[in-house]
């Protein structure tokens, strides 16, 4: 009877760790897929130097080509604008959960000519189980290279 009795706790410990070590590899599988899609976003951004209407469809075309499907709630810093996208629109301070958010920090140089600009790109992923629901939400993050012409349609 001892040994029925070991054998048990020893079977629901293994369990307990093969729970972990699944749920461990789970979360860092989609951390690397939002990350990943975050460097496309924050490429794109780049190579189109800001938000505008090229912009604005190849971020569409990089998150349904990764099949992202991730929301999250773009919050404004200090009153200035944030960019949300939601499959195949853009909203301005959308008050709304959106699939990512843009927000455009400005540096000052000493002339307007010095003047740098940098777009941070913010994009989600949830953990959930299948009957509890969403139980873990994490935020991926990226900033743009410094630009200095931006040709912005949005901000």
């Amino acid at each position: 009877m001892k040994n029925s009795i070991n054998g048990t706790w020893l079977l629901g410990i293994v369990l307990v760790f093969m729970a972990i070590f699944i749920a461990y590899i789970t979360i860092s599988i989609d951390y690397n897929e939002a990350y990943i899609l975050k460097s496309k976003m924050v490429t794109i951004i780049e190579q189109y130097e800001g938000m505008n209407g090229n912009t604005v469809q190849m971020l569409n075309s990089a998150m349904r080509n990764e099949g992202y499907y991730g929301l999250l709630s773009c919050k404004s810093r200090d009153g200035e604008k944030v960019i949300g996208g939601l499959e195949d629109q853009i909203v301005v301070n959308p008050s709304q959960k959106m699939n990512y958010c843009v927000t455009r920090d400005i540096r000052y140089g000493e002339d307007a000519t010095e003047d740098k600009y940098y777009y941070t790109v913010t994009v989600t992923f949830a953990y959930s189980v299948p009957i509890l629901g969403d139980i873990f939400d994490f935020k991926v993050s990226g900033e743009t290279r410094d630009i200095h012409y931006p040709h912005d349609s949005y901000f």
